[in-house]
Formats: structure tokens, C-alpha cells, sequence
């Protein structure tokens, strides 16, 4: 059966509601063994910015700041906006525009979803945010599976570690002998980067992340053995 190949990745940051950050950020709960008040306020001021920044992983709060996607061996387009703060809904709308603009389903066509650690993360971090958003995804986009399904799904970090382990996309990348990821840029700098400006730079480190996604891909499938 012929597919339609979807490579995709996406790059998040924390939630930009402030009433948000500040429900999070007032509701922090020291360990138990925090019995001092001074030990106590100084743990909630520490810990204040790192929950704040885990809100980036969590698709009802978090913000979708770029989407970046090739269909088969087309090069990769990656969606953002400049003004970033108030883009996401557009980013999402022109993501699924696009998806269904340039499939038709038929009977001998699948479409076929290909990342990493995208079952667990991407997928479902999309799917909360369109409904946050309310913006209505693809019928044939995989929301909310129940179970693994590799007919619609690509999961390289599942094909490689299996369903309960994890791997990075740089160690998967290092063990196939693919350029792994530059260390200028990495998940945990994303938030730093679009509050400096440089939303271009993550754009291009997403685009980077779906070129090898492709590549480990065909690895995985072995379209170029010999």
C-alpha cells in the first residue's frame, strides 16, 4: 500500500496566560521534610521558574511556537509567525489546511505519521491544543490513540527503544551514524531563544530535527539498503 508520508516535528514553549503562571507558581507544595519557613520560601522561589518552564510540555498549557513538516521527500516547511505570542491558533489552522489540501483519501493511500516521540508528546500535545484553541483538526490526523498503530504512526523512538524506553533523537541519530543534533540548540533552549528574538533560529533548528527524522526513517525501513 502506497503512504503518504507526514515527517513532522514541533517546538513549544511555556504558557503565556499570566493568570496561569501565577495559579501554577502559587500553588508550589515543598516536600514534606521542609519544616522551616525560611527553608520553604526559599525551595517555592527556586522551584518557581522551573514549573513555569515544565508548562512547555504539557499541551494544555504550553504554546505550539513553530510546526515544521515535509510530505515525503518534499522539502521541509516549517510554519511560524514573527509575532509569536498570537500566532499559535494560525499555526495550527495552516498546518491542517495544508494536510488536507494535499491529501485525498483513497483506498491505496495511508496516511502515515512520522516523528519522534511523537505518540506520546507531538500528537497529543497538537490535539489538546486544538481543542484549546478550537480549531478542528483532519479527520485522518491520529489523535488520541488508544493504542500504538504503526498503519498511521511512525514513532522512531518506539521502533527504536520499544513501547516503555526512551531514547533521544541524538542517540538514535549517533547510532545510525546521522549528523546529530548541534549543540547551539536543544528543547530546553527553545523559550530562551523566542524570548531573545531569535524565533528564525528555532524555526531552523525544527526543520533540522525533521530532515532527521526522514533520514532515520528510511534507516529504520530500510529503503536504501543494498
Amino acid at each position: 500500500m502506497r503512504k503518504f508520508n507526514i515527517y513532522f516535528d514541533i517546538e513549544t514553549i511555556p504558557t503565556q496566560s499570566k493568570q496561569l503562571k501565577t495559579h501554577i507558581q502559587n500553588n508550589l507544595t515543598p516536600p514534606s521534610n521542609y519544616k522551616k519557613q525560611e527553608a520553604i520560601d526559599a525551595w517555592i522561589e527556586e522551584h518557581k521558574d522551573i514549573v513555569y518552564r515544565k508548562t512547555a510540555l504539557n499541551g494544555g498549557f504550553g504554546q505550539i511556537v513553530c510546526i515544521g513538516y515535509a510530505i515525503n521527500d518534499e522539502n521541509v516547511r516549517v510554519i511560524y509567525f514573527d509575532d509569536w505570542v498570537s500566532s499559535e491558533k494560525q499555526i495550527l489552522q495552516s498546518f491542517f489546511n495544508d494536510l488536507i489540501e494535499r491529501y485525498r483519501p483513497s483506498s491505496d493511500i495511508t496516511p502515515h505519521f512520522i516523528g519522534h516521540n511523537i505518540e506520546n508528546f507531538d500528537l497529543r500535545f497538537i490535539y489538546q491544543r486544538a481543542i484549546v484553541l478550537d480549531v478542528i483538526p483532519p479527520a485522518f490526523l491520529p489523535l488520541n490513540n488508544k493504542s500504538y498503530n504503526n498503519m498511521y504512526i511512525f514513532d522512531s523512538m518506539t521502533e527504536w527503544a520499544g513501547k516503555r524506553n526512551y531514547a533521544s533523537l541524538n542517540e538514535v541519530c549517533l547510532a545510525l551514524g546521522i549528523e546529530p543534533k548541534s549543540d547551539d540548540v536543544d528543547g530546553s533552549k527553545v523559550w530562551d531563544l523566542v524570548r531573545e528574538g531569535k524565533i528564525k533560529q528555532v524555526a531552523d533548528y525544527c526543520a533540522a530535527d525533521v530532515e532527521k527524522v526522514r533520514l532515520i526513517h528510511k534507516r529504520m525501513t530500510f529503503q536504501n539498503a543494498s
